[in-house]
């Protein structure tokens, strides 16, 4: 058997070649791809413990862990509409071992922010879209109103006397709330909280008097009666929550096309090799097919998304980007 050395000469090639750092590079790199995953890949949550995404985004590590055969480790950055988490992912090493978990914020925040210390799109590659869930519009238990059309109307009565909260600007309890607020020309008071779990306890006390908040973390309070809901966002009606009538129900002329849902999708930063983001891809969407897995997201009021190529999932941003910029410029809502 020729040796390496032997081999190299029969090809023509230099023997110096053998050591050239170029070449052990590309080696090294060839095999750390190769062996991808080797070691715990850090899964990044840039919302607080307890809230939607982070309940998702734990379930989701569990999953991919298995698939991937290896640890999923998540860890929360928090802060500024999950702009500090995202800037975390998008500065750390392009090897697939950092990853982040986003939702809709990821296509809202570049709208909503005038400077961001990344580029949401260029600074990232889209690996797959994951789940989606409506958004239920909560008031408390004790408030008066039976219906969306009671709040918009009390409203309409009272400008700027009502004061609505949610976890952040560009959460789906705020650009929720701009949507609904701007198509029937009402205006409400923006209370910002450091999570979901603070503004729905001053909910339940009456201090704000409405919160839109994801299924995942609403259907708890629902059920322990805790808050009362008055409508979802999504076009029909939900199997979790069957007698609970959509926005489009709610009796208001402005609102009779409404529809909105959250997403979450799984990224890792631009430059990540190919061979990683194909398999990250492809393993995601293995565990979107789970039956476990799913019946999981069902119990959160969450279904998998419609299966896209990685082509398809770098349209979806692209085009969720372009629709927020026009709503949100559409409802008057200037970059801070």
């Amino acid at each position: 058997m020729l040796s390496r050395r032997a081999l190299v000469a029969s090809a023509g090639l230099a023997p110096a070649l053998l050591s050239s750092p170029a070449l052990l590079s590309s080696s090294a790199g060839a095999q750390a791809t190769a062996s991808y995953p080797d070691r715990p890949v850090r899964l990044v949550l840039p919302f607080s413990a307890g809230g939607p995404t982070d309940t998702l985004g734990r379930v989701f590590a569990e999953q991919l862990g298995k698939q991937l055969g290896g640890r999923v480790v998540v860890e929360n950055r928090t802060g500024a509409g999950s702009t500090i988490g995202a800037d975390v992912v998008a500065k750390a090493p392009k090897d697939g071992y950092t990853l982040l978990f986003n939702n809709l914020s990821h296509a809202i925040n570049p709208w909503l922010y005038r400077r961001l210390p990344y580029d949401a799109a260029a600074d990232f590659v889209p690996l797959a879209t994951l789940m989606e869930g409506p958004v239920v519009l909560l008031v408390g238990a004790n408030a008066p109103y039976r219906s969306l059309k009671d709040l918009i109307d009390a409203v309409r009565a009272r400008p700027d006397h009502f004061d609505y909260g949610s976890a952040g600007n560009g959460s789906a309890a705020h650009v929720s709330a701009v949507q609904i607020l701007s198509l029937t020309g009402t205006r409400m008071n923006h209370v910002v909280y450091r999570g979901v779990a603070p503004a729905m306890a001053d909910l339940m006390a009456g201090i704000v008097t409405l919160v839109n908040d994801t299924s995942t973390t609403a259907l708890g309070n629902i059920r322990g009666g805790l808050v009362r809901p008055l409508a979802v966002t999504s076009a029909e009606r939900v199997p979790f929550l069957p007698e609970l009538p959509t926005v489009r129900e709610s009796g208001i002329p402005e609102l009779a096309k409404f529809r909105m849902s959250t997403w979450n999708m799984l990224l890792a930063p631009a430059g990540t090799p190919p061979p990683i983001v194909a398999k990250l891809h492809d393993e995601s969407r293995k565990a979107l097919a789970d039956p476990a897995f799913v019946a999981k997201l069902a119990e959160l009021g969450n279904v998998p998304m419609a299966a896209a190529d990685l082509d398809g999932t770098r349209a979806f941003l692209a085009a969720e980007m372009e629709r927020w910029r026009g709503v949100l410029a559409e409802a008057g809502v200037k970059p801070e």
